[in-house]
């Protein structure tokens, strides 16, 4: 039985299509993960922020940055909504920003790296923080990313 091109060519692709398969995924290019998303987060974490709230660059404003520290809760669902509630301290005023039974709710985002963002709003402003997921995702560390403060934290699985 003679071969033709078209049988040939149809041969080479199902042989390469079957030798695909047996190949090992990898799930990196480079030294960046490449496997995390939005379900990495899942959970309650305990956490603290230190940092400053940063004054108003409106000259007939109060301009004095102010130390802001917090202490808390949150709740992340696996899917980009989390919920938290905290103690917070700043400048000597104690304010409690949510509770447990109305906690401030914001969503989030998990880049494929590991790295992300979240965001809510409280207080009358727009928030936001830039955060790396750690130690198998049991941490997570995270800053500022939103013009208002200088502050950075930690938040640890309970």
């Amino acid at each position: 039985m003679k071969m033709t091109l078209k049988n040939r060519t149809a041969l080479v692709a199902l042989l390469f299509g079957l030798a695909l398969s047996l190949v090992p995924k990898v799930n990196a290019s480079g030294p960046f993960a490449t496997n995390y998303t939005n379900a990495s987060l899942t959970g309650v974490y305990g956490y603290s922020s230190d940092g400053w709230h940063l004054g108003s660059s409106n000259p007939s404003k109060n301009t004095t940055n102010i130390p802001l520290d917090a202490a808390g809760v949150m709740w992340f669902d696996g899917l980009g909504t989390f919920k938290f509630h905290d103690t917070a301290d700043l400048g000597g005023f104690v304010i409690q920003r949510g509770t447990a039974d109305n906690p401030i709710v914001g969503t989030y985002t998990v880049n494929p790296d590991g790295t992300g963002t979240m965001q809510w709003f409280s207080n009358g402003s727009n928030h936001a923080r830039a955060f790396a997921i750690v130690d198998g995702g049991r941490e997570l560390q995270f800053g500022a990313a939103d013009g208002l403060d200088v502050a950075r934290g930690v938040a640890r699985k309970q």
